[in-house]
Parts: structure tokens; C-alpha cells; sequence
């Protein structure tokens, strides 16, 4: 009996030798952290990288060309474009913090503003603009904010007029259309169907017509240098590219096992984030009802947003062939679906971000954790999402994760 256990065991030391090899070649593909194949397919479906970077404008040649994107880069720097003289797109979008609006001043503007000013890092990867979607195009979103009385209150007449000024000279094939602008009547100084229509209308049909043009041009300019600014990679990232290479030391040494557990919970689909921040941007675009929309303020949701879209005068639709703008043609106007949602914002470097949701109603990321455990609901309100049932400690998990998206190493 024991001749017959000890060539047993004898037997089992030789195959464990013989399939040692391959048993230590397939640990080093997983990497020993206990991910699946479909997780990590999906974790590099959210992994940053320059490749990853959308291109949804191909059609517009000036997003390609370097004058246009330092003539972009002075316009967003300029208070120039603003009514008072004072404030620049960099005012509220600063670049050392991200290009978020770390000082507030979208409610300085305006006390009673619905929507904080999101941040513009990743931009480029947008399908849609602003918090309710009114825009389709990251041109077009510009020229609102110029036009805007909350944002930069001023005018296409005052903004063109203003560019031509002071950068024909240094950008003639960019602005070779401000001869036209320069005979036109010296007052009114300010025109604009948005701000002033009775100025506005004193303009012939062509006259008003170069004005738009040039106005587009300016909008794709500030377009062509913020579709450039982007995040730095995050520990998220190149931990991914550790596990992609079976790097299994690398992984351990980019995410502790506090983050890690934070990240599983995170592609738990039972949980809910990834199901909306999905992406490179930790976003897909949409829009949701998460129970954030307030009594007599819907009018700033996506449903609101839709309406003003289809008849902004800068779409795609009016501004290109039909057969290029799908999502226009295409957009959801169900307003049971739209009422009371906005978009949902990327997850990459919360720690600029002043406040969070689109009103800004949570000073913490903790705080809006613990939105999505009890999302408050009110008899006959749409919501697209169930409570997030987390415990303590998962929170604790989940909030460690989300620090390992900022690009900062100090979180």
C-alpha cells in the first residue's frame, strides 16, 4: 500500500514538473491579480492614450492647421471677447487647475446660474457641449459662451470686429475675410440676433452673412486649441498597460489593494458606474436623470437642451451637409426620457473640480458617493438609476479608486 502512494505521489512531482512551465507562463498572462480577460478588455477600453483620442471633426480643416490653433490659443487667453473687457475663456476654464473653475466665477457672473462651468480637459472626446446638450460641435459651444449675458456678454458684431483689430495682421489666411468686415457701417458698435436684433436687422442679408462667417471662424479657432488639451496619463492607466503586458509587479506597485478593490466595484455592473462612465473620458456623453434636477429649474435639462440645438442657428445641420450631422438628425427628443437629465461628466482628475453635478451641489466626491446610495425620488420623476447599494467600507474603496484617475501622482 505504501509502494502504491508512493509512486502516487512520485507520479504527481513529475507532471507538476513538466506542466510547471506552463502553469507559471499562464500566472504571468493574468498577472496574478485575479482579472478576468473581459475585465481587462474593458479596463483598456477605458485606458487614456493618445490613439484614443476621437477625432469627431475630421470635415473641419482647421482643427489641423498650427495658425489656427495659436490664433485659438491668444483668443482663449483674450478679454478682448468679452463685453466688459475683463474676462477670457481662461477666467472660469484655468489651465494650471485643469481647466476647471476652481474660483467659482461662473456664479460670481451670475448668483442664480443654473450650471457651473464643466471642465475641458478631453473636450475633443465629446459628442455633445454644455451641461443639457444645446451644442454639437465644440465651435459651436464657443460661440454661445461669447454671446451668452451670464458667460462673456457680448456679440458676434463686437467679437468680430475686435479679432480683426487686433490679429489680422498676424493671421491673414485665417482672417482673410475681415476687408469685408472693415467697411461695414462704424456704428452700431455691438449687433446680434441674440442681443441686439434692432441693430442686427439695419445690416443687408450679405453683410449679416460675413459677419456669421467670420464669427465660425472664431469658434473654430478656440475649437482647434481646445481639442488639444488633454489629461496626462494616471496610475489607472499604466496600470492597465501593466496587466496588458502580464507585468505583475509593475501592477502591484501602480494600484494598492485598496484601489484595486475600488476598481472592481466600479466595473461591477450590479454597482452602476461604469454602465454611464465608460470610455477613455470615463464618459459616454449621454445624458441621464439621476435625481439631481430641481423644482421649477428643468427648463436647463437635456430637454430644454434638445429644443435649444435644433434651433440654434450654428448646428451642424445649418453649417454642414445633412448626411455628416446623424446625431442632430437622429438626437432623442422624448422629453419623458430627457426631463431632468444632463450629462454625464468625466471621472479624469476630480481633484480641480470645485463642486460636483451640474449645479454644483456637493462640495465632495464622497458626497456625491453617497447621492448615488439614495438618490432622492419624487412620485411621477424619471430616473435612470437604482440606489448603489455599497457598504462603508466599499465607499471608502471606490473613493481611493477614483484618486487613481487624477494625473497627479500626489492625488
Amino acid at each position: 500500500m505504501s509502494r502504491i502512494l508512493i509512486s502516487i505521489c512520485a507520479l504527481v512531482f513529475v507532471l507538476s514538473l513538466i506542466g510547471l512551465p506552463f502553469f507559471h507562463e499562464a500566472n504571468a498572462e493574468n498577472v496574478h491579480l485575479g482579472w478576468s480577460e473581459d475585465e481587462i478588455e474593458l479596463m483598456r477600453r477605458l485606458r487614456l492614450s493618445v490613439e484614443a483620442v476621437a477625432d469627431k471633426n475630421r470635415s473641419n480643416e482647421l482643427f489641423f492647421r498650427e495658425d489656427a490653433v495659436e490664433l485659438g490659443s491668444r483668443l482663449f487667453n483674450d478679454t478682448g471677447l468679452s463685453g466688459s473687457g475683463q474676462i477670457a475663456c481662461a477666467s472660469c476654464h484655468r489651465p494650471e487647475s485643469g481647466f476647471q473653475d476652481t474660483e467659482s466665477v461662473t456664479y460670481r457672473l451670475n448668483p442664480q446660474a443654473a450650471h457651473r462651468a464643466p471642465g475641458l480637459l478631453g473636450v475633443a472626446m465629446q459628442d455633445w457641449f454644455f451641461w443639457d446638450g444645446r451644442a454639437d460641435s465644440l465651435w459651436s459651444q464657443a460661440l454661445a459662451v461669447i454671446e451668452n449675458p451670464q458667460e462673456l456678454a457680448s456679440d458676434r458684431l463686437r467679437a468680430v470686429r475686435h479679432v480683426c483689430a487686433r490679429y489680422e495682421n498676424s493671421f491673414p489666411a485665417l482672417l482673410k475675410d475681415c476687408p469685408e468686415i472693415s467697411t461695414l457701417p462704424a456704428a452700431p458698435w455691438g449687433a446680434s440676433p441674440l442681443v441686439d436684433n434692432e441693430n442686427w436687422q439695419k445690416f443687408t442679408a450679405a453683410q449679416r452673412e460675413n459677419i456669421n462667417k467670420m464669427f465660425v471662424t472664431i469658434g473654430k479657432s478656440l475649437a482647434a486649441f481646445e481639442r488639444g488639451v488633454m489629461p496626462p496619463i494616471s496610475r489607472f492607466d499604466l496600470y492597465v498597460d501593466a496587466l496588458v503586458e502580464g507585468n505583475s509587479v509593475a501592477a502591484k506597485n501602480l494600484l494598492n489593494s485598496k484601489e484595486v478593490a475600488g476598481l472592481k466595484l466600479f466595473l461591477d455592473p450590479m454597482v452602476g458606474c461604469v454602465n454611464c462612465h465608460n470610455g477613455p473620458m470615463f464618459s459616454n456623453s449621454g445624458f441621464y436623470a439621476v435625481a439631481t434636477d430641481s423644482p421649477g429649474r428643468r427648463e436647463n435639462d437635456r430637454k430644454q437642451g434638445v429644443t435649444l440645438l435644433l434651433n440654434s442657428e450654428f448646428n451642424c445641420l445649418k453649417w454642414g451637409n445633412a448626411e455628416d450631422c446623424p446625431k442632430v438628425q437622429y438626437v432623442q427628443t422624448d422629453t419623458a426620457e430627457t426631463a431632468g437629465a444632463y450629462k454625464v461628466p468625466s471621472l479624469r482628475n476630480l481633484r480641480h473640480a470645485p463642486a460636483f453635478m451640474h449645479d454644483g451641489r456637493y462640495q465632495t466626491v464622497e458626497a456625491v458617493i453617497e447621492h448615488y446610495r439614495n438618490p432622492a425620488t419624487l412620485p411621477l420623476r424619471h430616473v435612470d438609476i437604482r440606489p448603489a447599494a455599497l457598504l462603508p467600507h466599499q465607499r471608502g474603496q471606490l473613493l481611493s479608486f477614483l484618486k487613481a484617475l487624477n494625473s497627479d501622482p500626489s492625488n
